[in-house]
């Protein structure tokens, strides 16, 4: 009975959100580069824009994207004129932003993905786009082919004009679409006989060759496409991050069964990171420190802060030496590093926080 009211409540729940999607409204997730979010009243009034982390709290009051500050407006629309007019890929793209130190979200670096997600969206020709991927309870996030979109054209005010948009949708598909599998495979090739080693970064900033999440798609995985040009890659760090990947999950999972009415996961959008938040709105960080190779008889542990979450109270959670399981948890008030560091077993830095033999 539980399970068919709960599949009836989720019916209704995607009902009603697809309608708001019809009539152009935003349901949820994070705004993108360019765009902001508006908060807007029930008679299509604008109240207040949206910061980071607001939510609205009148039933009736909608949200809608609106463009953002003009330096960012400027930068999207340089970034479809240099495909289109320039006829640049993707990574010359991102570095040419980087080289002019253009800024991304966060103050950080732009990155192919970065890049082609401006030039995917359609919401920057001003379509609001929704239901492009479906995740039932705890299921894999699928995604769905454009004709099951819901798709409203002018949803919101576009930064870039609809044949714009088209224009560089032909140009991305015209440069692999038309490319056998063999085509992508020697590519491949002559990226590693040029630099003597492939990887998913090497590939996403070649000139020559589509993104890795092309190869992903025609091949079933990286490893495969490697696998049928007769790279030996050692695929250990991949399948390692893999296994933190899921000891991240686990935790996160233990420590709301351990206080279901004072814990709950909550994440912004299928690109950012899942996090804890408490009964007392305080959103806490969590990362995975794993044990490297020990120096000089030191045993240590690498830690990659998070440039979003740098400002959140985090917990940082050691691996044992197997990296199969925790070794020991520690609390701190913010993250204060910027990049990649090493712990060592009893380091000082360890003093700024909290350390927890147990979680409860």
């Amino acid at each position: 009975m539980a399970a068919e009211y709960s599949r009836e409540l989720g019916v209704k729940v995607l009902t009603g959100m697809n309608r708001l999607a019809r009539l152009g409204f935003k349901q949820g997730g994070v705004p993108g580069y360019g765009m902001r979010r508006m908060l807007i009243s029930a008679a299509g009034i604008p109240k207040q824009e949206l910061v980071t982390g607001e939510r609205k709290s009148i039933a009736t009051d909608r949200v809608i994207l609106v463009p953002g500050p003009a330096h960012e407006v400027q930068c999207v629309r340089n970034i479809y004129k240099m495909l289109i007019s320039e006829g640049l890929s993707v990574s010359a793209i991102v570095r040419k932003l980087n080289t002019n130190r253009v800024e991304y979200v966060g103050n950080s670096q732009w990155t192919p993905h970065a890049v082609d997600s401006i030039l995917t969206q359609p919401k920057y020709a001003g379509y609001h786009a929704f239901g492009r991927t479906s995740s039932k309870l705890y299921t894999p996030i699928v995604r769905l082919p454009k004709s099951e979109w819901i798709m409203t054209p002018g949803a919101f005010e576009p930064i870039i004009d609809r044949a714009t948009f088209v224009a560089a949708q032909r140009i991305r598909q015209s440069r692999t679409i038309h490319q056998s599998n063999e085509d992508l495979l020697d590519g491949l090739r002559a990226l590693f006989a040029s630099e003597g080693r492939l990887s998913p970064r090497l590939i996403e900033y070649s000139a020559l060759l589509p993104s890795p999440s092309t190869y992903a798609h025609r091949f079933g995985g990286l490893r495969r496409a490697y696998e049928l040009i007769g790279y030996g890659c050692n695929f250990e760090p991949i399948d390692k991050r893999g296994r933190i990947r899921l000891l991240r999950e686990d935790l996160l999972m233990q420590i709301k069964k351990m206080f279901p009415d004072q814990v709950t996961i909550v994440q912004r959008g299928r690109k950012w990171r899942s996090r804890l938040k408490l009964a007392s709105g305080l959103t806490v960080s969590v990362l995975i420190s794993h044990r490297g190779r020990t120096s000089r008889n030191t045993e240590k542990w690498r830690v990659d802060p998070v440039p979003r979450e740098r400002r959140l109270v985090t917990l940082l959670a050691r691996l044992d030496a197997q990296n199969t399981g925790f070794k020991d948890f520690h609390v701190f008030p913010n993250m204060d590093r910027r990049r990649r560091f090493e712990l060592t077993l009893c380091d000082g830095w360890l003093r700024r926080g909290k350390q927890l033999m147990v979680l409860s």
